[in-house]
């Protein structure tokens, strides 16, 4: 019998078990698709009760985590993210949901800012700016191709980093002392491009959501104008101004 460990204070123990199964299934002990052991076998490996099991699949199968079939069991479902909230980064998002982030980058360039992105980043058209090209990954599946723009006069040199590992925000904020602290976010429904869907594995045409988020420092300096791009059948998103800390 596997045993969890001793409780922590107000950590209930199917929370734990949970957590324990997160835990199985982000080192890949447990893959999409692979079928879960039953409540009973569940009950005595953990040392619990069939109740304390049936509210840690609750919870995990209204996460999105794992699904039930009826007759045949429990299994893992592949990577879904439910609640996307379009104003925190990317990797704050996936970490939200229990997954792991991670990025491919596309293409990292510098160009001159066009009427459309000088607008939002509140800079002259013909500025230079960054455009940060990337799929976005969670527990390596591509679930967003996103496309970043963020002024050189504020991070000059920033290019010289690899995004394909390190974060952006943490570039910001430890190297020029940038703070992402507010965001705002508008959500469209389009269908996906030629470019998008070979990025995401999607047929081209498919429904996608788009958000378009900006974000600002503290004193409401916009640091970037960011273009994410998801599966739309895959997402649920949630709108207005919100502060993501610094």
């Amino acid at each position: 019998m596997m045993v969890i460990p001793h409780p922590q204070p107000f950590t209930p123990l199917y929370y734990q078990i949970e957590q324990q199964i997160l835990e199985e299934i982000h080192q890949g002990r447990l893959k999409p698709g692979d079928r879960l052991p039953s409540e009973p076998e569940l009950s005595r490996r953990f040392g619990v009760s069939r109740i304390t099991i049936r509210r840690a699949l609750k919870d995990l199968s209204q996460q999105g985590i794992i699904y039930s079939r009826q007759g045949k069991g429990t299994f893992v479902a592949q990577a879904r993210i439910r609640e996307i909230s379009g104003f925190r980064s990317f990797s704050d998002d996936i970490r939200a949901r229990g997954l792991t982030p991670s990025s491919k980058v596309v293409e990292f360039t510098r160009l001159p800012a066009d009427e459309g992105v000088a607008q939002r980043l509140n800079v002259e058209v013909g500025e230079p700016v960054y455009c940060l090209q990337r799929v976005r990954l969670a527990n390596d599946q591509p679930v967003a191709f996103e496309i970043a723009y963020l002024p050189v006069r504020l991070c000059p040199d920033l290019d010289r980093f690899d995004f394909n590992t390190a974060s952006l925000y943490a570039v910001l904020r430890e190297h020029y002392r940038i703070f992402p602290t507010w965001a705002e976010a508008e959500i469209e429904a389009s269908a996906a491009s030629p470019e998008v869907a070979h990025h995401l594995g999607m047929k081209i045409g498919e429904p996608v959501l788009t958000a378009y988020r900006q974000t600002y420092t503290e004193r409401f300096e916009v640091i970037e104008f960011v273009k994410s791009i998801y599966c739309g059948k895959r997402f649920t998103f949630y709108v207005g101004r919100q502060y993501i800390g610094n």
